[in-house]
């Protein structure tokens, strides 16, 4: 490839990084924003500003990881002067003309210089909403920064420096968040969270604008100019910005695809399909003055953490709201600090008062077993749950409850109090996902963030994934188990990439089966794991037909045995290993 073309390649991955970090930002602004109850008000100044405040803030962290890896004007080479073209227009949203670029640069770098690491990147270490895009982010920051590096040919000792510097500001800044910010969940806390986010953008706006920048480029355009890279990246406006007109069926059906997206699951989206059917058809029988019967629509959801528990609350929410059983169909989640005051008196209040911000929507209380004590000691916890089971009845047409935690504990509880045992019309149950599973809700993952997996690596993920699942307790990571194998495994990327100067898109993109690291697994014992064979049982997409492979079969193209069609097979359950030869198309 002839240097003409690597920069041209450099510079187009480059873009696309800043597109999809912006898109992170924003679509992170608009789960905050569908997190909070209160937000949905028109009369709250940050109602409809979250996800512009969060495009501000992205603003400072691609001009932060530029600036973490070009030196200053003696050191910048004619390769990162273009990408800092690049970078000024995605900023700016306008044209750098030539004789300017080297003092704009020179500018950005500067200014970058006086923003924090650690205030760029706090939504995503201690917002709870957000907390799991953690990893995309830090991925995201590290190919930016890798680009920088390695566009001009090669990658010095310095720069390596600054690479590694830059990956311990992330690991710092997720370390020393609290393992539970059970006090953001709160409403008061939420509020001053988001009243920072405020402040920060505007400063960080201000900061980045081209007046703060007084070079000769084109005058300042507005906030809403700004957004248009996000627009063109087709990110959809906040409320106040454009309300949503999608038709109920527009929003049932966008829920319900949202549903399918998800991994495994197969029991849970049959129920949800079934209770979305049966209330659809009573709408249609009110509508034509039929009699109707309305079930109690609150929920338990049990099963152990990581089993998509939250994400499917979020998604039935939105599927009542498009069906009208509630108006606004927003999720609001707590747990046992946000309704459980520390003095005698004050319990029933912050329960009525999280209930507010819930209704006309849905609250999910995780881990709500912990409001019950088996003693009957707990005091506090009766006076939260006795407020809860009023407000359940007395409104049960503008608020929905889904209760989650362990199985066995919510049982437990539900059993131990008629009232709640009465008014829980459904149970569902979320169980463990399996290996294949878990390496699918991986691959998605990493497919989100431009990355690949090659046959070697899924083998290995697979092995992990069979070992740990197979030797799992109650707290069995789950997806957050895919989840924080990815960060590990881009980690690992990053400093095997470390010692390599020429560097191409297919490296900055493929995680080698050197590059994967399970996490509650040891590099040793994985290693190990995958040095006897092993075999897994796929389906074929066009017949459905089963079949043994070899695990290296996976992501090779395969014949099916049963009607030839040729297809790659990208996961499959592990199936035991026979001491006799067993081919590798078997039937099985």
């Amino acid at each position: 490839m002839s240097a003409d073309d690597k920069i041209i390649q450099a510079i187009r991955m480059y873009r696309e990084s800043l597109q999809q970090t912006q898109l992170l930002y924003i679509e992170s602004g608009e789960l905050i924003r569908g997190s909070y109850g209160w937000l949905s008000g028109k009369d709250d100044e940050d109602a409809a500003t979250v996800s512009e405040q969060m495009d501000d803030l992205h603003r400072g962290l691609v001009m932060k990881v530029f600036s973490s890896v070009v030196p200053d004007a003696n050191g910048q080479s004619m390769q990162q002067r273009q990408l800092g073209r690049v970078l000024l227009e995605h900023v700016w949203q306008q044209k750098v003309m030539g004789h300017q670029l080297r003092e704009a640069v020179d500018w950005l770098i500067d200014a970058a210089n006086g923003f924090e690491w650690s205030e760029l990147i706090r939504p995503f270490a201690e917002i709870p909403a957000i907390r799991d895009r953690f990893g995309e982010l830090e991925s995201l920051a590290h190919r930016m920064a890798k680009l920088l590096a390695s566009v001009d040919g090669e990658i010095s000792i310095v720069d390596n420096q600054n690479l590694i510097a830059m990956r311990r500001q992330f690991e710092s800044c997720q370390d020393n968040a609290p393992e539970r910010l059970a006090s953001d969940r709160d409403t008061q806390s939420a509020r001053d969270a988001l009243a920072w986010l405020r402040d920060e953008a505007k400063r960080l706006r201000d900061g980045s604008s081209i007046d703060a920048a007084q070079t000769p480029s084109p005058q300042p355009r507005s906030d809403r100019q700004l957004n248009k890279e996000a627009k063109d990246a087709k990110v959809k406006p906040t409320a106040e910005e454009a309300p949503d007109d999608r038709s109920p069926e527009e929003r049932l059906k966008d829920a319900r695809a949202k549903l399918d997206r998800l991994v495994g699951l197969d029991g849970i989206k049959d129920q949800i399909q079934t209770l979305t059917n049966f209330l659809r058809m009573e709408k249609l029988r009110s509508d034509q003055g039929l009699p109707t019967t309305r079930p109690s629509l609150h929920m338990a959801f049990v099963g152990n953490p990581g089993t998509g528990k939250t994400t499917v609350a979020r998604i039935v929410a939105e599927i009542y709201g498009a069906l009208g059983v509630l108006e606004k169909g927003h999720l609001v989640e707590t747990d046992r600090s946000g309704l459980v005051a520390e003095y005698a008196g004050q319990t029933g209040p912050k329960t009525n008062a999280k209930i507010d911000e819930a209704l006309d929507g849905v609250l999910f209380i995780d881990e709500a077993y912990t409001l019950i004590d088996e003693s009957g000691q707990d005091q506090y916890g009766r006076e939260a749950i006795q407020a809860l089971l009023k407000r359940m009845e007395d409104q049960r047409d503008r608020l929905v409850v889904i209760l989650a935690g362990y199985p066995v504990e919510m049982r437990q509880m539900i059993r131990s109090n008629p009232g709640l045992s009465s008014r829980v019309g459904t149970t569902m149950h979320f169980d463990d996902y399996p290996p294949a599973a878990l390496g699918a809700i991986f691959e998605l993952i990493a497919a989100k963030a431009k990355y690949e997996l090659p046959p070697g690596a899924r083998k290995k993920l697979l092995r992990g994934f069979t070992y740990l699942f197979v030797n799992r307790d109650r707290h069995f990571g789950n997806g957050r188990c895919s989840r924080n194998s990815f960060e590990r495994s881009v980690r690992r990327l990053a400093n095997r990439l470390a010692e390599v100067s020429d560097i191409d898109h297919a490296m900055l993109t493929t995680l080698e089966p050197e590059d994967i690291e399970i996490a509650g697994i040891t590099q040793e014992r994985l290693e190990s794991l995958c040095e006897s064979p092993g075999r897994v049982s796929v389906m074929c997409p066009q017949c459905q037909g089963v079949m043994s492979l070899d695990d290296d079969s996976l992501g090779r193209e395969k014949d099916c045995v049963h009607c030839g069609a040729k297809f790659s097979p990208k996961w499959g359950e592990p199936v035991p290993v026979t001491t006799a030869h067993v081919d590798e198309s078997e039937e099985l």
